[in-house]
């Protein structure tokens, strides 16, 4: 049913709607295993009638969603690349706090926030390392195209991986331990702000209001060079002045555009408007 040149037509039609190009030899063979299984689910008997469906009578836009979640990788943990949220908590809020008027909030964008570790990393960091949020309000907003992560992130129900290296202390502190997950507290249920958005998306973009500070890490390796600059440049429309964008360690900014001035904190590089 699914050949090569399926593939191409579903990457072309994927790279119109997300801006996420997907490689053969990296994604045919998951594509592949979801299509055929969900033509079979829906009594389809060939490639070109699930593509006419995706196309056409997906009015809603569940198919194509339901495709984009089978799609996207959301590997992550809690403190991953730890370096960069003490860089957050010891230098670059107390910086902005400094120039910010006292009565706004400080707004940290996650994006992607994939089921919700990076983000509450975050909140786990200001309780512990940073007297900020005594004097100053901070919202912390997490948005990913998969909705299936979404939820999962608002139920803010981890594995045991996912908690692995946060200081056990912490984990019970935080955490509340069932046989084989780990839910965060009451309290901090809700301390995040998650929501469904294409980054692509200039109006859902625009919606979100601007920033102080935007993580985004290993998501721009999913793109071509021409989409990686037009979500550099949505990022750069959506901070504020002088705010700061996190990049993972193997991203650099300045192979993409050169709008942002690179700083270094310790031994994280980072990107400030």
């Amino acid at each position: 049913m699914f050949n090569e040149g399926n593939f191409e037509k579903m990457s072309e039609y994927i790279y119109r709607k997300r801006g996420i190009y997907l490689e053969l030899e990296k994604h045919y063979d998951k594509i592949e295993k979801y299509i055929n299984n969900r033509a079979q689910e829906l009594e389809l008997d060939n490639f070109r009638k699930y593509f006419f469906l995706l196309r056409f009578d997906d009015k809603d836009g569940t198919e194509f969603q339901a495709l984009m979640n089978a799609v996207t990788v959301n590997e992550t943990y809690f403190f991953r690349e730890h370096e960069q949220f003490e860089v957050l908590v010891n230098h670059v809020l107390p910086q902005l706090h400094k120039i910010r008027p006292s009565d706004e909030p400080i707004r940290i964008l996650s994006a992607p926030c994939s089921t919700g570790e990076e983000p509450y990393s975050m909140v786990l960091y200001l309780l512990e390392e940073a007297g900020l949020i005594e004097e100053r309000d901070i919202e912390i907003i997490g948005i990913d195209i998969d909705s299936n992560v979404i939820k999962k992130a608002q139920d803010g129900k981890f594995s045991e991986r996912s908690v692995h290296a946060i200081p056990p202390g912490q984990v019970a502190k935080y955490f509340k331990k069932s046989s084989f997950s780990y839910t965060l507290i009451e309290d901090l249920i809700g301390t995040v702000e998650f929501k469904v958005v294409n980054i692509f998306d200039r109006a859902e973009i625009r919606d979100l209001g601007k920033f102080d500070v935007i993580f985004s890490r290993n998501m721009l390796i999913y793109f071509d060079d021409a989409s990686k600059k037009e979500v550099a440049m949505n990022f750069y429309d959506m901070l504020r002045p002088e705010g700061y964008v996190f990049l993972g360690h193997a991203e650099y900014m300045s192979r993409i555009v050169s709008v942002f001035k690179a700083k270094k904190f310790e031994n994280c590089l980072i990107y400030q408007k």
